[in-house]
């Protein structure tokens, strides 16, 4: 005969001589209820067993009451992830950082993991994996560049993860994120590849021959971001201030490119630039159509132009001009440290950079503010050395 558990499940023993835990968990079409059991050799050893199983139920149910959403209270990373993705994640980000998250979950983390539920993910599940990622995630140019990720795409596969993850800890359905607490291996810092100036006078040189003189004179006295280069229209020229509103960029998402808004909201800043510039592309909009909307226009199709082949000519000129080849974000870089060298103040060059806060800047290119701190060191060492020998002078005049 079944005797009940505090009105809350049946506890009986079977046939076998074994002692079972019954609780009801829902109800078919038809009305039948769906038993969960749990199964002791002593009524006592199945009584605590019970009492373990109503309480994840009953945790179950406040989560499954709470979050509309979720059809099962326990879902594994793959059925939390659609959740996630649809629900959450594409609405609360920019649509080309949702791609990418998506990219990583589809090619990297659910072949891996999705089957596994997200209460039995833990740190050493989410280390093994990223460490793998590292030693065995490559499935294209296997041959040219061997099984290893890069670094850095690591990085970002844990990060796509971590922000699904912490989604399920801001809903309740597990406690803490796994992936906070994995240790991933130091990268050796990587020297800064910067353009010395006798470098970009060559580079502005052969730029002028590529007809792309205003385009790079531009870049490399203000450091845009190429998104955001790309994006420029002559409305945001203010000729009579000398300035340029960034409030766009250009992105390519999936096989689109798109408008976006910049990176970050310190992103959207007006920036100021020199004389020689603001002349150089009033030459450039006399030669254009009156028409023409965007300040550097696609020569083929007249719309934006394509990042990616931006950067492959840009590479073709830096070989013609005989100069190293760097990234067009180095461009960035050289703007950045050589108007630290000329001067110019941490905050300010921030701001023309876009970037977040002043000590971003500081720590990106510490090699140049040491450097200004050991000049600041050295010029205050003469001041006081001059003054002390003209101390040393008056009393040598005055006991002479």
């Amino acid at each position: 005969m079944a005797k009940r558990n505090n009105g809350e499940g049946t506890l009986r023993k079977r046939k076998d001589g074994r002692w079972e835990g019954r609780i009801t968990v829902s109800y078919k079409e038809d009305g039948k209820p769906v038993y969960k059991s749990v199964f002791a050799k002593t009524k006592g050893e199945c009584s605590d067993k019970l009492k373990k199983l109503i309480q994840e139920h009953r945790e179950a149910q406040l989560i499954l009451n709470r979050c509309a959403f979720l059809d099962n209270a326990d879902p594994t990373l793959e059925e939390w992830y659609e959740i996630w993705m649809e629900s959450f994640c594409k609405a609360s980000v920019k649509e080309y950082t949702a791609k990418g998250y998506a990219q990583y979950f589809k090619v990297k983390i659910l072949p891996k993991i999705g089957n596994i539920k997200i209460k039995n993910i833990s740190t050493v599940v989410c280390q093994q994996f990223l460490m793998d990622m590292y030693k065995n995630g490559r499935i294209r140019n296997v041959n040219e560049k061997g099984n290893a990720l890069s670094s850095k795409t690591v990085k970002d596969i844990k990060i796509a993860l971590q922000v699904c993850l912490q989604k399920a800890v801001d809903e309740g359905l597990i406690r803490d994120n796994p992936c906070s607490k994995v240790q991933l291996p130091k990268d050796e810092p990587k020297e800064m590849k910067t353009l010395k100036s006798s470098e970009i006078a060559a580079f502005l040189e052969e730029a002028k021959d590529s007809n792309c003189y205003e385009f790079y004179f531009l870049e490399i006295t203000t450091g845009l971001r190429l998104g955001e280069i790309l994006a420029l229209t002559w409305d945001d020229l203010d000729i009579k201030n000398k300035t340029i509103t960034v409030n766009k960029q250009v992105q390519r998402i999936g096989k689109e490119l798109r408008i976006t808004t910049p990176k970050t909201k310190a992103s959207i800043r007006k920036i100021s630039i020199c004389d020689e510039c603001l002349s150089q592309l009033l030459v450039l909009r006399s030669r254009q159509r009156i028409d023409t909307r965007l300040m550097f226009p696609s020569p083929i199709t007249e719309k934006y132009r394509d990042p990616s082949s931006v950067t492959r000519k840009l590479h073709r000129m830096q070989k013609r001009a005989g100069i190293p080849q760097i990234r067009f974000h180095d461009l960035r870089h050289s703007f950045a440290t050589l108007s630290l060298e000329q001067g110019m103040d941490i905050k300010t060059v921030s701001h023309m950079l876009g970037h977040t806060d002043a000590g971003f800047t500081m720590n990106t290119y510490m090699h140049v503010t040491d450097k200004m701190q050991q000049t600041v060191a050295s010029a205050m060492g003469n001041l006081i050395s001059e003054k002390e020998n003209e101390k040393r002078n008056k009393i040598i005049q005055y006991t002479a």
